[in-house]
């Protein structure tokens, strides 16, 4: 028997509770006054099937039809730009796609920052404050120049500042409020000193690491690789049109026009193989620390296609956009739906086999857009955004998450806030923030150099005594 859960306090309702309350809905639907908790909104279908039925947990197949739709979506993207070539169905689908995507809400509009980061200098700058830690981080952006500049105050342990400038040729470091000194690593240069002597290759390593952080910061060069595997496994996708059925589109039944292909198992491999090399590599790269964590994933994402069969695609298509997609694997029918509303996507339906797996409810009243999450029928999320304010407020597991804070976005800048944070009923004692800008206010170093790669034992040993004297 599912274990179900009061929606307010978290907490487990007893079987006695449960019966109590399947006894109260059935004396009301005897007297004809029908169940109070019954959803009557006109923007989705009723559930069909026995209500009193266990749901069977399909979590393998939804992560399986999301992980083909996103990879074919980039593919068609992909190969739309590449080739330049489209049979007359291929260029419907790829148009209503891009229509459906392109039309956003209030808050995801908040977040295309993407012209100020491409900017010739910008500014991402971090904040984080709590009651005994603060901290602050800077990234500038420029041509040629790289440069982050931070602080960290802990409450009785330290107060420092720093920053750092990574060029061409050298990654350059300063504390000021430790020692005037300006450490300096010339990564593209032999090493001779006592760092050469202790870690040997493994400097190499380093240097490699450096020279892909700086030259990430450049001009993004496709990966080729990935653009030629889907341009190849798209261009044989034979897209046919079939017959017309009826959704629901801004609350009333529509016909819409039926596009179909089909995705073959080996097409899908292909392209998701490219696809976890780029990423990997990306990752590898950066030198951020979620290698395992992306490996465990993509492993997992590819024991599931390795176990599918052919996938039969069907877009639906209503006005130049979404209105379903909808796809058939291994004896199983998924669809997501677009139901439409103020933008095709603010109301929307995640179902398998006719049964509601997920659905998104939307509305807007005034200038703040409301959003409700729903996870097998039950509430699992509420999120309200002020699109004039750009107050947002999310709750959910029945108010034990919480998560207010502020999102907005102009011309030359966006801002993200997170002032109040409780999760599992218990309020966290910190502030986040967020900003990115365009301009970038570069610092100049002043101190004398410290030559890392080339600095002796003895250099060193003299620079932590003098160090220690301060």
């Amino acid at each position: 028997m599912d274990m179900k859960f009061d929606p307010v306090t978290g907490e487990r309702i007893q079987e006695d509770g449960a019966a109590q309350q399947e006894q109260a809905a059935s004396s009301a639907a005897a007297q004809g006054t029908g169940d109070p908790g019954q959803s009557q909104q006109a923007y989705f279908y009723q559930q069909s099937g026995d209500a009193g039925q266990p749901k069977k947990k399909k979590r393998g197949v939804i992560f399986a039809v999301l992980a083909i739709l996103l990879v074919l979506a980039a593919g068609a993207a992909v190969w739309a730009m590449k080739s330049g070539i489209f049979s007359s169905n291929s260029a419907k689908v790829i148009e209503a796609f891009t229509n459906t995507v392109s039309d956003m809400d209030y808050l995801a509009g908040a977040f295309k920052f993407g012209d100020i980061l491409l900017a010739n200098e910008s500014t991402v700058a971090f904040h984080s404050d709590s009651q005994d830690f603060d901290m602050e981080l800077q990234f500038l952006y420029g041509k040629p120049r790289k440069q982050m500049l931070g602080s960290l105050d802990v409450s009785g342990y330290m107060d420092v500042d720093f920053q750092a400038e990574l060029t061409e040729k050298q990654l350059m470091v300063q504390v000021p409020s430790v020692t005037d000194y300006i450490f300096t690593y010339h990564y593209k240069e032999p090493k001779n000193g006592y760092l050469k002597d202790y870690y040997g290759d493994s400097l190499d390593d380093i240097d490699e690491l450096l020279e892909a952080l700086y030259s990430s910061g450049s001009q993004a060069e496709p990966d080729l690789d990935l653009a030629k595997t889907i341009a190849e496994e798209c261009g044989k996708l034979e897209f046919e049109k079939t017959d017309s059925e009826e959704f629901e589109v801004d609350q009333e039944k529509r016909k819409c026009t039926a596009i179909s292909t089909t995705v073959t198992r080996e097409s899908l491999q292909k392209i998701f193989d490219e696809f976890e090399d780029s990423v990997m590599d990306s990752i590898m790269e950066s030198g951020y620390g979620y290698y395992g964590y992306m490996e465990y994933y993509f492993d997992d994402m590819e024991e599931s296609i390795s176990e599918m069969e052919d996938v039969d695609l069907t877009f639906f298509i209503y006005k130049k956009k979404l209105a379903c997609i909808r796809a058939e694997i291994q004896e199983e029918e998924a669809e997501l739906r677009f139901l439409g509303g103020d933008t095709r996507m603010q109301n929307m339906q995640f179902m398998i086999d006719g049964e509601e797996m997920l659905r998104i409810e939307g509305d807007i009243v005034d200038s703040t857009e409301v959003k409700k999450v729903f996870s097998e029928g039950e509430e699992t999320a509420r999120l309200e955004y002020n699109r004039k304010t750009g107050d947002l407020d999310i709750s959910a597991d029945g108010g034990r998450t919480v998560i207010s804070g502020n999102v907005f976005l102009d011309k030359d800048s966006f801002e993200a806030t997170l002032d109040k944070i409780m999760l599992d009923g218990q309020f966290a004692d910190m502030t986040f923030g967020m900003t990115i800008k365009k301009g970038a206010s570069f610092q100049e170093f002043d101190g004398n150099e410290f030559d890392l790669g080339e600095a002796s034992i003895e250099d060193i040993q003299s620079l932590f005594m003098e160090l220690n004297e301060l």
